[in-house]
């Protein structure tokens, strides 16, 4: 998702530790964030922000509110004004300002290709001469955001993909609550069972497109080892109509055969799939960890209407034993008047009292290392750190061209839900359209080959 897609006391703290192909949270000592950078002075200054999160995180808005209100009591020559997009709008508005070079100064980033295509274009700039680099280095997932040397954005929060399903509905279908499926041929029979007592196995929404992209990034990764094999099918190094690349197509057209969709997942939008689940008309959903501690909050759902399990495995790569994880994130526009201005709010986000607050807000983790965890007591969050903590592995939307994302998993999911396209003709679409790609834009296969070293 992009979804078509966030300290007291003696305390265990989570770290990035980069891998050659994922991240991984580790414990590390604690090291208090900065407060401010930048001096309060008598110039007015005024920045502009435009966000996304509080879609996929409930909360944000309330945190954002009282982080503004914080720094402008800090800073009473500052005045932050926050503009909250939608999810079809974000990046269209974003594209619109960055032609303009006129809008946010501060702006809200996907990771990966998402952040970086933008640093490309020119309309974002790089943060090492803003940012301290031992601020820097307790940000989680900043590999997402480097390119060439640099660091062209931070991030936010953390968003992962578990499987969700619903404990209650498993034991009326005579499954194991407390032995959820693991093998793909698991999750087949347990449609089957669910089926047979009339609850939808698991729900989805394609009307948008979105869903499409986190299925690619949770399923396709599963016969690999490493986030880099989709970078180079990207630059021509392999297709996607390689076994590879192209048996998830494959993977997910057994999942519909065998009934465990609902049957109008071409007809309701990504939103309204995930909404199915928490109304009770589902029992298994492919989901983000954000959207947790919301469920949870809905009158007569609750934590206990719900447990977390790893996607089941088909393949047998490295990445099958992944748990899908990104960092949401932020950059700041080329035409910003107040760079170091833009780059001291950004690191009062990552301060001790923001980060503990936007967990206690959101449930959410956030993109940092020095969060008190002694603040993790729910089990099924406890869980999601576990495996942020341990085995976290790449969103292989935020490391291909966004193009084959649009023109070929959004909209290959469709037509194979509608039927109109097999796996290898779903195959033969991404490789046609990573081909036209690579014809129409040279100058971005050259910056990907310089991302993939």
């Amino acid at each position: 998702m992009k979804n078509t897609v966030r300290i007291v006391s003696v305390l265990v703290f989570f770290a990035l530790v980069l891998t050659s192909c994922a991240p991984a949270v580790t414990p590390a000592p604690p090291t208090a964030a900065p407060g401010t950078a930048v001096p309060t002075t008598g110039e007015k200054i005024h920045l502009v922000i435009w966000w996304w999160g509080e879609q996929e995180a409930p909360g944000a808005q309330k945190w954002m509110d009282d982080t503004v209100t914080a720094y402008e009591a800090l800073h009473p020559n500052v005045t932050i004004e926050t503009v909250l997009q939608s999810t079809d709008s974000l990046i269209p508005s974003f594209t619109s300002a960055a032609a303009a070079k006129s809008g946010p100064d501060i702006q809200y980033f996907w990771g990966g290709v998402w952040t970086l295509e933008n640093a490309w274009s020119g309309a974002i700039i790089p943060l090492d001469n803003l940012i301290p680099a031992s601020e820097m280095s307790h940000y989680i997932n900043n590999f997402e955001r480097s390119y060439d040397g640099k660091q062209y954005g931070i991030g936010w929060y953390l968003s992962g993909n578990p499987m969700v399903y619903n404990p209650k509905l498993f034991q009326q279908a005579g499954l194991d609550p407390q032995n959820p499926p693991k093998t793909w041929e698991d999750l087949k029979t347990a449609c089957t069972k669910l089926n047979a007592i009339g609850i939808v196995p698991i729900s989805g929404g394609m009307k948008d497109g979105w869903f499409g992209g986190w299925l690619f990034s949770i399923l396709a990764r599963q016969s690999h080892e490493t986030y880099k094999e989709f970078m180079a099918a990207s630059v021509g190094n392999a297709k996607f109509t390689d076994p590879q690349f192209s048996e998830w197509w494959s993977r997910l057209a057994e999942l519909k055969d065998a009934g465990c969709w609902n049957s109008d997942i071409n007809s309701v939008d990504y939103q309204q799939g995930q909404d199915m689940f928490v109304q009770g008309k589902s029992a298994m959903l492919f989901s983000n960890d954000t959207f947790l501690k919301g469920f949870a909050a809905t009158p007569g759902f609750g934590w206990d209407s719900m447990a977390v399990m790893m996607v089941p495995k088909w393949g047998t790569g490295k990445m099958a034993d992944e748990y899908v994880t990104t960092a949401q994130g932020w950059g700041i526009t080329s035409w910003s008047k107040y760079p170091q201005q833009d780059a001291d709010f950004l690191m009062f986000m990552h301060t001790t009292d923001r980060l503990n607050a936007w967990f206690a807000d959101t449930g959410v983790f956030p993109a940092d290392d020095r969060m008190d965890t002694s603040q993790i007591t729910q089990p099924i969050l406890k869980q999601i750190y576990t495996w942020d903590s341990t085995i976290a592995g790449a969103n292989l939307e935020n490391f291909i061209p966004s193009q084959l994302d649009n023109d070929s998993n959004m909209t290959g999911v469709q037509l194979l839900f509608s039927g109109d396209k097999n796996p290898t003709e779903l195959a033969q679409l991404a490789e046609d359209t990573i081909t036209k790609w690579r014809t129409q834009n040279p100058d971005e296969v050259t910056n990907f080959l310089t991302w993939s070293k």
